[in-house]
């Protein structure tokens, strides 16, 4: 086929790495539980629940730090069941350590905090260490969505959404296309190697979920 030609040209030929990844295997991501926290692990989705807690967390990264936000798009489909008293984040982070509301590490990821959602990057060029956090409106976490992540840019896709009716289900399916929704032109992450990590915690004794039903990666050569 032409369009399978195509793409591997493509994957031969301009990227220098890819991954699609929807948790067949789990070997290479490294879990980091505290207190009621826990992580299951199965095909097609990841779920990360805080037990009831407070300050309970649940972390994972993969074990290599390949990911440059600079020259790539990474994918997430990511969902929660309650956007409340929950900080969550989702993205490239340039060590392994728990990420925070104000972390100045070089970063750049999707971040819940106080029921909003945010676009944070920071950098650890010059003398100082900045960090932009701007707020996205419009977008409902609690439904199933794909987040994209190109270097300081967020992008959200929405998917179809399976609801109850009476004694059957209704499938919603909204237009499948990408929205670009915010740009942090202030402190982008630095162009270098990150890890791609997943955090959840919880601010309250209630158990807060969030899934991870897929994560996608390309990389473009730097030249």
């Amino acid at each position: 086929m032409e369009l399978t030609t195509e793409l591997i040209e493509e994957l031969q030929s301009k990227i220098n790495h890819f991954v699609i990844d929807q948790f067949y295997s789990t070997e290479n991501l490294v879990e980091v539980i505290t207190q009621t926290g826990s992580l299951t692990r199965q095909l097609f989705e990841l779920i990360f629940e805080t037990g009831i807690q407070q300050g309970s967390t649940v972390k994972a990264y993969y074990n290599n730090n390949k990911f440059n936000p600079h020259y790539s798009k990474a994918y997430f489909r990511v969902s929660f069941e309650n956007l409340s008293d929950v900080f969550a984040f989702v993205g490239f982070k340039k060590t392994t350590g728990d990420p925070t509301w104000d972390m100045t590490e070089s970063h750049a990821g999707l971040m819940l905090h106080e029921g909003k959602i945010y676009l944070s990057t920071a950098n650890e060029l010059g003398v100082s260490h900045t960090q932009q956090r701007t707020q996205i409106s419009g977008v409902d976490l609690t439904k199933d969505m794909v987040i994209k992540i190109e270097n300081n840019k967020l992008f959200t896709m929405p998917m179809p959404q399976v609801i109850p009716y009476f004694d059957t289900f209704r499938i919603i399916s909204p237009d499948r296309i990408w929205t670009l929704k915010v740009t942090n032109n202030t402190s982008p992450a630095e162009d270098l190697n990150h890890y791609i990590m997943f955090f959840i915690s919880n601010t309250t004794n209630n158990n807060r979920k969030m899934f991870v039903r897929h994560f996608m990666y390309a990389e473009e050569y730097a030249d």
